[in-house]
Order: structure tokens, then C-alpha cells, then sequence
């Protein structure tokens, strides 16, 4: 009975103790808290990048599974005009069967040499069904200044900084000079209907998007295109999707290229590494952390010890004053850690809102990444590092626990 007595306080004992020594409490629940917020607010902020990436990457050049004519992705760099799909209406309805399959749109990538004003530079036409782009290139949303192109008109969509360097607005007329695809040279005079903000550098530079019509004119390509990009249900199952694609599709629709977006090129791959150096830098952190608690729990229990000893001498067990100092440590870690999580996840969502602009770097960066990140804050994530805070905590004292309770009382009573 007495056995079961002297555990029934030990909780609201470490909770009061906890209380008492409010300067040392706080100081040791200021460091978790810090400790916290930061891994809530760098995990949200680093998740919030890569979704940005992956969802610009795969809406602007990958889809999640993307097909092209055989031998494209080998001169891929030229951006082949030969290399294309012919009639890509039956292709369209094959591929739109699959029940995976969220959405096909077909596409056309060219490099181009457009006349402007005062100069000429190479760019790059992307011919775009506009209305079935809305969710996915987003067109109407890159508008700047000015308007979308008509669909059945020779009009255009540039670039913000294409047209600054072309010297034209909107309103005036370029000349697109390109290879068609019979490999011979094809011309189209468009009028500048609108200027295009994208956000992503290297497209604001040298994006000229076209209706599909228009850039069909300009290849000679009447009812093709060079890619078909999918969009699957599940993102995850891309692989699985570009699978069963080529397998069903076969030959039965001319030789194809059938490659998932981790197919494409090294970015998927990438944000697979960044999710491993993200829990690594949270090691990291945590461990800087834990050094801390570690040391300041160190100072607290040896400037109590004769406190301890008193307890020890009027009968409490070793094993009852260690977890009496680990339950302490829990407490002041368990407040700390909240502190922590609730000012973390006030700036993760506000910033989600409000997003942290990176115009000027993103200006010097050759990736499909927006000037606006928002973080992608989740209350999953956040708990946990709450939780994680509190028994990293727990864990850290036990050193310094142990270490005063094999002090003989006596001993720790005479010093």
C-alpha cells in the first residue's frame, strides 16, 4: 500500500515542482519551443516547395504521364516538329478510357524565331487547347496585361519579359518563324493579345503560347500535335498508369514514347532526396535541441540536489525520483512544445495565406518553381512534433535523473 502511495503523487508533484522554479521552467520550455516552431514552420514551408515544384513541373511540362512519337525524348533538346502526332483525336479518346485517367490534353512545343519590334530572339510556342488548360496550365491566370488569345484567331499570349526584350505590348504584331513538320520553314503573323506573368523564370523569358490552331498553322500540322500530356487520378500511380498505357496502347497507335513524370528527368527524384535531407536537418535539429534541455535540466537537478536528497532520505525510492525529475522535464517539455507547435502553425498559415515571395530568386533559378510559395501546413505533422517535443524532453533528463539519484543523501545534504 505504501508502495502504491508514494507513486500516486508523483505527477502533480513534477507539475508543482515545474511551477516553482518558473525562471529555470521557462527557460528550459523556451528552447523546446523554439525548437518547435522552427520544425513545424521549416516542415511546412519545405513541404509547401516541393508540392509547388512537383505541381508547376507536372502542370507546365510532364503531366503525370506524358507520350510522344518515338525517338522524340532522344532530341528532345531540338524539339522535333518531324517527331509528332498525327490526328491525335483517336489517340485522345483511346488514352481518355482508362479509368486512372483525370484528364489528356494534347500539346505543341517549338522553338521559334520571333521579329519584334526592335529585334529578334529565340523562343519557345506552346500551343494550348485554352479552355481545356484551365486547370492545369492555368492561362487565364498568367495573364498580366491584356487578354487570352482567340481561338480562332492568329493571336498570342508573351511572355512578360520576352516582351520587354522584343520591345512590343499588347496590341502590336510578331512574325513566328519555325520548322513545321515536314521540316521545312513555316511562318505566322500574331498580334500580341495579352502579356503573360507566369512566375516561373525561364518561361517568362521566352514563352510565346499560341491556340492549338494557330500553332498547328504554324507547323503545318492540321489536327496534331507533339505531345499528348495525361493527368492521372493518383499522382503516386504514374508509373503504373504510363504501364498499363503502353501495354494496352501498343503498336496499334504508331511507335510511342510512354513515360511516367520520374521518366522525364531528375526532378521527381530530386524531391525524393529533399524529403530525406528534410528528416535529417529535423535530426539535426532535434539533437541541437536535446543538448540544450539536456544541459539546462543538468543545472536544474544539480542545484536541487539537496532538495532530492531530502526526499531520498525521508524514504522516496531511486526509481521514484528519477521519474519523478523525467515526468518534471515532461511537463515543462509537454508546455513548451505546445507554446512551439500553436506559434509554428501561426506562422505556417499565415503565410499559406499570404505566401513569402521569391520574385527576384526565382529569377535566376532554371526550374519550374513560382515566386510565391505558400507553406502546405498539416495538423498531423504539427502534433507530432508537439508530441515529439515533449518526449525528447522526457528522454533528456534521464541522465541527469540518474545521476543525482545514486548521490548517497548524506552526501548531497553536506555539499
Amino acid at each position: 500500500m505504501s508502495r502504491a502511495r508514494s507513486r500516486i503523487p508523483l505527477v502533480r508533484l513534477a507539475a508543482r515542482n515545474a511551477l516553482r522554479h518558473t525562471r529555470r521552467s521557462a527557460l528550459t520550455a523556451a528552447a523546446i519551443a523554439v525548437a518547435v516552431m522552427a520544425l513545424v514552420f521549416f516542415q511546412s514551408y519545405i513541404r509547401g516547395v516541393v508540392d509547388d515544384l512537383l505541381d508547376t513541373y507536372a502542370r507546365t511540362e510532364s503531366g503525370h504521364v506524358r507520350i510522344r512519337r518515338e525517338g522524340y525524348a532522344a532530341r528532345e533538346h531540338f524539339l522535333p516538329a518531324h517527331l509528332n502526332l498525327r490526328d491525335v483525336t483517336e489517340l485522345v479518346s483511346e488514352v481518355a478510357r482508362d479509368p486512372e485517367v483525370r484528364d489528356v490534353v494534347p500539346r505543341i512545343r517549338a522553338f521559334v524565331l520571333v521579329d519584334g519590334a526592335a529585334s529578334n530572339r529565340p523562343g519557345l510556342v506552346l500551343g494550348v487547347d485554352l479552355a481545356r488548360e484551365a486547370g492545369y496550365l492555368r492561362p487565364a491566370g498568367m495573364v498580366a496585361a491584356g487578354r487570352l488569345p482567340a481561338p480562332d484567331r492568329a493571336e498570342a499570349l508573351v511572355g512578360e519579359r520576352f516582351a520587354e526584350k522584343l520591345m512590343v505590348g499588347v496590341g502590336d504584331s510578331l512574325t513566328l518563324l519555325s520548322q513545321t513538320a515536314y521540316r521545312s520553314l513555316g511562318g505566322l503573323r500574331v498580334e500580341v493579345a495579352g502579356i503573360a506573368r507566369t512566375g516561373v523564370s525561364y518561361l517568362d523569358a521566352s514563352l510565346v503560347v499560341l491556340p492549338l490552331g494557330q500553332a498547328q498553322v504554324l507547323l503545318d500540322l492540321e489536327g496534331g500535335a507533339t505531345e499528348l500530356v495525361v493527368f492521372a487520378r493518383e499522382p503516386e500511380g504514374a508509373d503504373s498508369l504510363a504501364a498499363a498505357l503502353g501495354a494496352r496502347l501498343g503498336s496499334r497507335m504508331g511507335p510511342l514514347e510512354i513515360r511516367s513524370w520520374r521518366e522525364q528527368g531528375p526532378l521527381v527524384h530530386l524531391t525524393d532526396l529533399i524529403g530525406v535531407m528534410i528528416g535529417a536537418v529535423m535530426l539535426l535539429l532535434f539533437g541541437m535541441a536535446s543538448l540544450v534541455i539536456v544541459n539546462t535540466m543538468l543545472m536544474t537537478v544539480l542545484e536541487r540536489k539537496r532538495e532530492y536528497a531530502t526526499q531520498a532520505a525521508l524514504g522516496m525510492r531511486r526509481g521514484d525520483l528519477v521519474r519523478q525529475v523525467v515526468m518534471e522535464a515532461a511537463v515543462i517539455g509537454l508546455a513548451g512544445a505546445l507554446a512551439g507547435a500553436v506559434a509554428g502553425s501561426a506562422v505556417a498559415l499565415w503565410l499559406e495565406r499570404v505566401g513569402l515571395d521569391f520574385t527576384s530568386a526565382s529569377r535566376t533559378l532554371e526550374l519550374p518553381f513560382e515566386s510565391i510559395v505558400h507553406p502546405d501546413w498539416r495538423l498531423g505533422p504539427a502534433l507530432g512534433m508537439a508530441l515529439a517535443g515533449m518526449v525528447v524532453a522526457g528522454i533528456a533528463a534521464v541522465v541527469p535523473a540518474w545521476r543525482v539519484a545514486r548521490q548517497p543523501p548524506a552526501e548531497a545534504l553536506r555539499g
